[in-house]
């Protein structure tokens, strides 16, 4: 039965604590524990149990396993690195989504019900991040909390971005010297001093997430019938139709085109925002196309020069 016999004493979690950080309620986490015997944490000197930060990984990998489809029964007893192997496997509903690293609990609990996909991991302090780097592997966004910035902290952190690595990483401290965060942003790191509320740490890493690779384009364009400047032509020449409706139509078309451009160029933090820019871009292609004809028609029909 998995034990946490040897755990430190600054990373001790209660029990509601631990539920929050591993994304369970406390009622499933009695369940498991009582009925499975996921994690076997040990006692306080008041009677409480006292949750370590392994094992509070060891219920989000058991966790997010149950959520791919295994049964507790099977997994609940297994060694954390045949847990890891077991999820290694990113699901189809996650494979294109970037993959966060929480350095501090507090962190990790402002952040519950914040972000999605939720943090891959979550480590106690810097210490147990810098002897877990084998298990981290490579990151999209590494979060450190520290309570002092200074110079050998900033070393720490970006060697510890280094070992992983991670492509993007955002500091939050509660006091430091202005020179080591601005070391760290030199590096390219995001630094805020405390207080962060919560939303504004979700929307940090949201923002420092690393942009998709770009891919060849599929999305099917048509080509323009009309130019920028016949458009405004259009839009411009006076017409027999008192509806207006030439000028109506130029205007809609060069709003069209617009728009297609803007999708196209519209910034996408994974590759499932790309596939949806890509759709809109080619479904506002389509409309372009339509309208086109129907002011290709009412030209004709018009007699107008272009």
């Amino acid at each position: 039965m998995p034990s946490s016999a040897s755990t430190k004493t600054i990373s001790l979690l209660r029990s509601g604590t631990a539920a929050r950080l591993a994304g369970l309620s406390a009622a499933t986490l009695r369940v498991w524990e009582h009925r499975y015997g996921v994690v076997s944490p040990p006692r306080s000197p008041s009677g409480q149990r006292a949750y370590s930060m392994d094992d509070v990984q060891r219920l989000r990998l058991i966790k997010r396993l149950t959520l791919e489809g295994h049964a507790i029964g099977t997994v609940a007893h297994l060694a954390v690195d045949a847990l890891e192997r077991l999820s290694s496997g990113p699901s189809a509903s996650s494979a294109d989504e970037p993959r966060v690293v929480v350095v501090g609990p507090g962190l990790a609990q402002k952040l519950e019900g914040r972000l999605r996909p939720s943090a891959a991991l979550v480590f106690a302090d810097l210490a147990e991040a810098e002897t877990e780097v084998a298990r981290c592997g490579a990151t999209d966004v590494l979060v450190i909390h520290v309570a002092s910035l200074h110079a050998p902290v900033t070393e720490r952190v970006l060697a510890l971005r280094a070992s992983l690595p991670a492509r993007m990483v955002v500091v939050i401290y509660s006091f430091g010297a202005e020179a080591a965060a601005q070391a760290l942003r030199a590096a390219g790191a995001t630094v805020r001093r405390e207080p962060v509320s919560g939303n504004e740490l979700a929307k940090l890493i949201v923002a420092s997430r690393p942009l998709p690779e770009p891919r060849a384009s599929d999305v099917r364009i048509s080509p323009r019938r009309y130019s920028d400047s016949e458009l405004v032509s259009l839009a411009e020449m006076p017409s027999r139709v008192a509806c207006e409706c030439p000028r109506h139509l130029a205007e809609i078309v060069t709003l069209l085109v617009g728009f297609e451009h803007y999708s196209a160029e519209c910034v996408s933090r994974s590759e499932k925002d790309a596939e949806l820019h890509r759709h809109l871009q080619e479904v506002t292609s389509v409309a372009r196309t339509m309208f086109e004809q129907v002011l290709a028609r009412v030209v004709v029909d018009e007699g107008l020069v272009v």
